[in-house]
């Protein structure tokens, strides 16, 4: 499980890179995750993650950083469900809307957040 950790942490730091240097990739991928109901799948993703993170973060180097990454990814999947795909999709239309510069500081964040989640596990 603890690999399952750091795999997550690799693909945040990949995403985060890529979406550093090409913030238009970024939109064009919150532009997928609006389309039908892949929201929900995105939710499923999300709790998915949080399971993996909260049950093996004892296992885990830093392991309250993990339990800190596991319960915000539960609570995404919750908001994912309780919200509903509208009011979700209305969310990223924002967020997509946001210029450049922002972009890369949410992706320069999710960089850092992956690098440190790989030294946590």
């Amino acid at each position: 499980m603890v690999g399952l950790v750091k795999l997550v942490g690799i693909v945040m730091v990949v995403l985060g890179a890529v979406y550093l240097v090409k913030p238009a990739l970024l939109k064009k991928n919150i532009n997928f995750w609006m389309k039908e109901n892949r929201i929900y799948f995105g939710g499923i993703l999300a709790l998915l993650i949080a399971v993996i993170f909260l049950v093996s973060a004892s296992r885990c180097a830093v392991s309250w950083f993990v339990v800190i990454l596991g319960i915000v990814s539960l609570i995404k999947a919750i908001s994912i469900f309780a919200l509903g795909p509208k009011k979700i999709s209305s969310l990223l239309d924002k967020i997509e809307k946001k210029p450049a510069k922002i972009l890369r500081t949410l992706c320069g964040i999710k960089l850092v957040l992956g690098i440190i989640l790989i030294y946590a596990a």
